[in-house]
């Protein structure tokens, strides 16, 4: 686990405008998202990274793909590893934003149901 060494995690530890260019870590490829939404039938997604899109992404084209079909994206995950690939129960709940794009999550996975 980077988290919670900015440097480790981001791929730098400035902030704002000047941070941007430095970024630096994997997301889902474009490619990949339109893979998923035409042979996978998700109802959401999320991974342990900041973003969907990799650090550097300017046209956050994976966010684009996903969101046309509604699908929710859940970034900076953690325990990831403790949630098998079937059999899990999951609950978002995101913090209700007025005009808000995304916000923080309390997510909670229930195992053997």
């Amino acid at each position: 686990m980077f988290w919670p060494d900015k440097l480790r995690y981001l791929g730098t530890d400035l902030r704002g405008a000047a941070a941007v260019a430095l970024l630096h870590f994997p997301g889902l490829h474009p490619d990949a998202a339109q893979w998923l939404i035409d042979q996978r039938s998700i109802k959401a997604i999320g991974l342990d990274t900041p973003s969907i899109d990799y650090g550097r992404s300017s046209d956050f084209r994976s966010h684009r793909i996903l969101f046309t079909k509604n699908i929710p994206i859940f970034e900076n995950l953690a325990s990831l590893d403790s949630v098998p690939v079937e059999g899990a129960y999951v609950v978002a709940l995101p913090m209700k934003i007025s005009g808000g794009s995304g916000g923080p999550l309390r997510i909670a996975a229930w195992i053997g149901l």
